[in-house]
């Protein structure tokens, strides 16, 4: 049984959500950047939409595969090539994503049929599908080779285009292997998320259990600082009486052993409680994940 397409809406909310994000959190490049990024790879998406009809789960591996570029761009940028003019980091940012695009259109018709075939490629090789890889990621450590004394704008700025060309003409060339590791993803992310779905029961439960735990124990180490003349607990490296949201964050970091230090109990009595809750929390998990594994055989079983 193939996967069912997400829903157009779906698909088009988690674009928006995702490049959105990126969009915001990439400002060390400048508030225009993130202008011109977000414009260029909802112009992708919104392509791809118009082109490859009935594609949804091909947009949203897209929109990832998009937003994974976005990150490594901003990073590729700020580390290695500070110092080029502004408007080559726009002009940058577009010349894979445009040779991407251009290679998809000319190769339309193959790429259709890939894209509305729902099912894995039998015939795949991961040599093939990762091998424009190879050359992208010679380049960019190359990049890392450029002199730091290279001050000059207009040199740092050709370098700078002239890697970002050349990524462009391999991913150009590329085009047809990008988009079957495209609809790929984008069918296991389809199915991971129908067998997430018939989780969602046991992880209820499981969730319900935990609440409990936290709140219980939470409710304890309140009443226990609020009735007793000294603090019981360490807030910020000074004796103090927890509030009651307090001692619920106290009970989850403590449930979940994570244990940051800000919030820490200064009574044995209170250390033999946190104590019985950890081995209670681990016993929960344990007990827990086991619970789901179980779940999940026997639907499979009657499937």
């Amino acid at each position: 049984m193939t996967p069912k397409q997400p829903p157009r809406l779906v698909g088009t909310g988690f674009t928006v959500l995702l490049l959105g994000l990126i969009a915001l959190a990439a400002g060390e490049i400048g508030t225009i950047f993130q202008l011109v990024m977000l414009l260029i790879l909802s112009f992708a998406v919104a392509t791809f939409h118009l082109v490859f009809r009935g594609s949804g789960f091909f947009a949203i591996s897209l929109a990832n595969f998009l937003g994974v570029y976005a990150c490594f761009y901003v990073f590729f940028v700020v580390t290695n090539f500070p110092d080029a003019s502004p408007w080559s980091f726009h002009l940058g940012f577009s010349f894979p994503i445009l040779a991407f695009l251009g290679g998809a259109v000319l190769k339309r018709t193959e790429l259709q049929s890939i894209v509305q075939s729902e099912r894995l490629r039998d015939e795949r090789h991961l040599g093939r599908t990762f091998l424009w890889l190879l050359p992208v990621s010679i380049i960019g450590a190359l990049t890392f080779l450029v002199p730091e004394h290279l001050s000059e704008q207009q040199t740092v700025t050709f370098v700078f285009l002239a890697a970002m060309a050349s990524l462009a003409v391999i991913v150009f060339m590329a085009s047809r292997d990008i988009a079957v590791f495209l609809l790929d993803s984008g069918l296991l992310f389809e199915e991971f998320f129908q067998s997430a779905a018939k989780l969602l029961v046991p992880a209820f439960a499981f969730f319900t259990f935990y609440s409990l735990q936290v709140i219980v124990f939470g409710c304890i180490y309140r009443i226990l600082d609020r009735y007793t003349d000294d603090p019981l607990f360490l807030v910020a490296d000074v004796p103090t009486t927890i509030t009651f949201s307090q001692a619920l964050y106290f009970s989850v970091i403590t449930l979940s052993t994570v244990g940051y230090g800000d919030v820490v109990p200064l009574s044995d009595s209170v250390r033999v409680i946190v104590s019985i809750q950890i081995v209670s929390g681990v016993l929960l998990l344990l007990f827990g994940f086991s619970e789901i594994i179980a779940y999940t055989r026997n639907h499979k079983g009657r499937s």
